[in-house]
């Protein structure tokens, strides 16, 4: 943890009423104690007023208040809720900043506020599966991107059914699907493309900087901001069972004769043919023409 990141931690943990000794300020920032008395030390010569507590630990001097950050209940939950979301799907690096800023959060809630977030974040939350580990490549991925790197892939192609070696000109990564895509210039398609995560194989870094296109990032952006909605007639003996297993995309269902019409919108239709496929001929897609 940076120097800057452990103090401003250490602070808003001595904001809370409770005092923390050196010892678990130390545990949480993942630092020596003495390096945890150096930054109490730093604190003080910077104007706060840092109270020791004999057998209790640290905390602010009694009457000292920081300019409190007033967040309403439903903004905490919802900032704590992206924390355990963020959390669940990204690398052990992101992990510990999200930790660290639920941390932030809590400690600048007023008591009535953290009591009533606290009450509600046991109702409403993340479920255990979403914390898997994500792709190895994810780091790498990140790293790309952020700085117009040339990345070399052995991808897994689902149409195909093969593996191909790709070089690829990251434009941005995106999380959808319950999986991570990266959308870049594939060089050997001579086009813009979606490779999913979880078909990686393997990735490397190239040393190799590429200059954006503009014109063809723009194009993929509208793509991608207008999906083609999909309408799937489900025999009313499925319907149940259909309710309980919907797909990715799922908008609305519509009562039909003889059973009920389940509308998806989609970016990429192949991703919804196993799901159609697995009900057999209790499905079938009505529109569009081209798929239907």
């Amino acid at each position: 943890m940076k120097q800057m990141d452990r103090r401003l931690l250490i602070l808003t943990r001595l904001r809370e009423e409770t005092a923390f000794r050196a010892a678990d300020l130390a545990e949480e920032c993942e630092c020596s104690v003495r390096t945890v008395y150096r930054d109490i030390d730093a604190l003080c010569q910077a104007g706060v007023p840092v109270a020791a507590m004999p057998g209790e630990g640290y905390r602010l001097a009694p009457g000292y208040h920081l300019p409190p950050i007033a967040f309403t209940v439903e903004e905490a939950v919802q900032l704590l809720l992206g924390s355990d979301l963020a959390h669940g799907l990204g690398t052990p690096e992101q992990r510990e900043a999200a930790r660290s800023a639920a941390a932030k959060v809590e400690a600048a809630l007023r008591p009535d506020t953290r009591a009533e977030t606290d009450r509600l974040r046991h109702r409403i939350r993340v479920s255990d599966w979403m914390r898997r580990e994500p792709t190895p490549w994810l780091s790498l991925l990140q790293q790309a991107v952020a700085n117009d790197q040339v990345l070399w892939l052995q991808y897994h192609s689902f149409s195909s059914d093969e593996l191909t070696e790709r070089k690829v000109e990251p434009y941005s990564l995106i999380f959808y699907g319950e999986d991570w895509h990266v959308v870049g210039y594939c060089r050997l398609r001579e086009g813009m493309r979606d490779f999913r995560a979880s078909r990686i194989r393997d990735a490397q870094l190239l040393p190799e900087r590429f200059e954006r296109m503009a014109g063809m990032l723009l194009a993929e952006d509208r793509s991608r901001s207008t999906p083609e909605e999909v309408r799937i007639w489900v025999e009313q003996s499925a319907v149940p069972w259909a309710r309980e297993t919907p797909a990715f995309g799922f908008d609305r269902e519509e009562p039909a004769e003889g059973g009920a019409v389940f509308v998806y919108h989609a970016w990429d239709l192949r991703r919804l043919l196993p799901w159609v496929l697995s009900w057999g001929a209790s499905a079938r897609v009505l529109s569009p023409a081209h798929v239907a």
